[in-house]
């Protein structure tokens, strides 16, 4: 997929989501402050996750193999699309129609190295990143701490 048509689809995605959804900042409370009736700090995940909102897409995460990244299964994934990039930056590719998550490893003698995060896929070794299908690099995980199963519950 070439760099336009990413761009019209982070676009056409943002445009969607502004047009059908509001949304309202939260209280905000830091964990060694007072709670009081009077606090008006507001938090908007959108300003603290997203950076650069034309860029950014979410991804949700289907592979359970990446307990190792501190990512587990149905974690969603805030991916922003970026002109460089740094030595461990997680990076998502779309490969054969799908997105796979890779780790930059290594700059040597010219050579890019892309360890998969999946035990499923192969690594990349190539000497012009930019060539690499990249959907963007992971800036944050959002995970849901789910309930046990088969626990007893209690009634306030």
């Amino acid at each position: 997929m070439n760099n336009a048509m990413q761009n019209a689809r982070y676009h056409d995605t943002n445009t969607m989501i502004a047009n059908d959804f509001s949304y309202h900042p939260i209280p905000y409370f830091e964990d060694r402050q007072a709670m009081t009736k009077n606090y008006s700090r507001k938090l908007d995940l959108n300003l603290y996750c997203i950076k650069r909102p034309q860029q950014t897409c979410f991804i949700r995460v289907t592979n359970p193999d990446m307990l190792a990244w501190g990512i587990e299964q149905d974690d969603m994934l805030v991916v922003e699309k970026n002109d460089s990039l740094s030595l461990g930056d997680l990076v998502v590719l779309e490969v054969a129609q799908q997105m796979e998550i890779y780790e930059f490893v290594n700059h040597n003698n010219g050579e890019f190295v892309f360890f998969p995060l999946s035990s499923k896929a192969h690594h990349i070794k190539t000497n012009n990143w930019a060539e690499l299908p990249i959907i963007g690099t992971v800036t944050n995980t959002i995970h849901q701490i789910k309930p046990r199963k088969n626990s007893v519950k209690f009634a306030a």
